[in-house]
């Protein structure tokens, strides 16, 4: 079984994900995406993403992924799926706003091509927040027929959740409302000052004024039967919820761009960047991963709690 390396750490190749990035064009333009008009016009060519799995695949991997942008708009994008599905590719990942699911045509396609890892972000719970955040008429209701439409072909997709200034207080009733439809795994995700979004700076509001809307969401969860996971912020600054603080090396994603290769967490969107008060914290480089650059370079490391060893904890002061 051939190996690759991810950040510091080995791997089999069976066990990893393999996610390519096909291009960058969406059908919609959310007010948080980062995703520059430059970056849109950027696409992978067909040839190229066969010859990256295709090596893949030789080497073990079972697990792919098709990211973007939109990657349902690719026209291509199916018969890529069937390309996997039919040399052994078990699992095969797509994320999506959902909006293409509506097409009852489209989701039977999708399905029979051999998607069986429906991720949707999902971004509120009302069609006015919804409207005003993915800036298109109608989408509430669009993406909840895609739901409905994907649930009665037999595929429960997992909800991604964006955490920012005009969500995080209702990011409970957004679980709520979508785990209503039949989902029952929700992944909430802190909105990134990058690219497009970096002057964005009222999007992206401190972990700690927004604690209470995502504990709550991890509660809603709790009393649901739901799983709720938390995914770029460290685990001291969501004390009481560590159980909800997904280590993003557990995924182990191997991301092909356009422009790169790299393991998932050393994306520039992604925490991987400790602070001052990280020093000497038992979790560094251990189950914590840090924080990512923008939120440090906007807010720094004063909600940072670091937990030190007992054994330091414990022992007597000098006289």
């Amino acid at each position: 079984m051939a190996t690759v390396k991810l950040g510091e750490q080995w791997f089999d190749y069976a066990d990893v994900l393999i996610d390519v990035m096909i291009g960058y064009a969406c059908n919609v333009q959310c007010d948080y995406c980062s995703i520059t008009d430059e970056m849109r016009q950027e696409g992978m060519p067909t040839a190229v993403i066969l010859e990256k799995l295709q090596e893949a695949r030789a080497r073990g991997a079972t697990k792919v992924a098709f990211g973007g942008g939109e990657p349902t708009i690719r026209k291509g994008l199916l018969p890529l799926v069937r390309w996997c599905r039919d040399r052994g590719f078990r699992s095969i990942k797509v994320p999506s706003n959902g909006l293409l699911y509506s097409y009852q045509a489209f989701a039977e396609e999708a399905c029979e091509a051999g998607i069986n890892d429906f991720h949707i972000s999902f971004m509120a719970h009302t069609a006015e927040l919804y409207e005003k955040i993915m800036g298109k008429v109608g989408a509430f209701d669009l993406v909840n027929q895609g739901v409905r439409n994907l649930m009665a072909l037999g595929h429960k997709p997992v909800g991604d959740l964006i955490i920012k200034s005009d969500t995080w207080m209702h990011l409970a009733e957004i679980v709520e409302y979508w785990a209503g439809t039949g989902v029952d795994e929700f992944n909430l995700w802190l909105v990134s000052l990058s690219d497009r979004n970096k002057d964005n700076l009222a999007s992206l509001l401190p972990v700690s004024s927004m604690r209470e809307g995502i504990f709550a969401a991890f509660e809603r969860g709790r009393k649901l039967g739901v799983k709720v996971l938390s995914r770029h912020i460290p685990r001291c600054m969501l004390p009481g919820y560590e159980e909800h603080v997904a280590d993003l090396r557990e995924d182990r994603v191997l991301v092909i761009s356009p422009g790169a290769t790299f393991a998932l967490w050393e994306s520039k969107i992604s925490p991987n960047v400790y602070g001052e008060k990280c020093q000497g914290c038992r979790h560094q480089h251990g189950v914590c991963l840090g924080l990512r650059n923008d939120y440090l370079e906007r807010y720094g490391d004063d909600e940072v709690r670091p937990q030190y060893a007992a054994a330091a904890e414990s022992a007597p002061s000098a006289a």
